[in-house]
C-alpha cells in the first residue's frame, strides 16, 4: 500500500494548494487560475474544475480567506504556522474517532467491550496528533512556487 492511500484526492489538491498559498508573503493573493497552472506543474491531468472545489470547501471551512473583485484571490485563513495538516485533515476528509471504523454497520454492537477498537482508536489518536504537530509552514518551505526551467534544446 502507497502512503498516499490514507488520503482522497481532494486532500491532496487541498494541501498541495495550501501549501503553494502559504509561500506567498503576507498580503499577497493567489488567483484560482495560477493555483492550477502551478497544480498542472505537478500533475498535469489535474482538474481546474475539481481545484475550485476544494477552494471553495477550504475557503468555507475558513482555511482560505476569499478576496472578491478584480484583483481578488485567495489568501490563508491565518498565519501558516497555525494551520496543521490535522486541520486540514479534519475538513477535508472529517474525522470520527468515536465511531468504529472496523464495524460493517453504523453502530458497532460491542462498542464498549471491543479490545481491537480500543487499540485502533489508539493509533489514530497517535496518528492524528502527528498530523497535528506538522503545519502549513513547514510544508511550505520545500515547494518551489515557480516552475522548474526546463533547459533548451540546442
Amino acid at each position: 500500500m502507497a502512503s498516499g492511500q490514507f488520503f482522497s484526492q481532494r486532500f491532496s489538491y487541498g494541501l498541495h494548494a495550501m501549501a503553494y498559498i502559504a509561500t506567498k508573503p503576507a498580503g499577497e493573493l493567489t488567483t484560482l487560475p495560477e493555483l492550477a497552472a502551478w497544480m498542472t506543474t505537478i500533475w498535469p491531468s489535474s482538474s481546474d474544475t475539481y481545484l475550485s472545489n476544494v477552494v471553495q470547501r477550504m475557503a468555507r471551512g475558513r482555511l482560505l480567506r476569499s478576496h472578491r473583485g478584480i484583483a481578488g484571490g485567495y489568501s490563508l485563513g491565518r498565519p501558516a504556522d497555525k494551520i496543521s495538516v490535522r486541520d486540514l485533515v479534519e475538513l477535508l476528509e472529517g474525522i470520527e474517532t468515536d465511531r468504529c471504523s472496523l464495524s460493517l454497520d453504523d453502530e458497532c454492537p460491542i462498542v464498549s467491550n471491543c479490545s481491537i477498537r480500543r487499540k485502533m482508536s489508539k493509533l489514530e489518536e497517535a496518528f492524528l496528533a502527528s498530523l497535528a504537530g506538522l503545519t502549513l509552514d513547514e510544508l511550505a518551505k520545500d515547494i518551489r512556487a515557480t516552475p522548474q526551467k526546463t533547459k533548451a534544446k540546442t
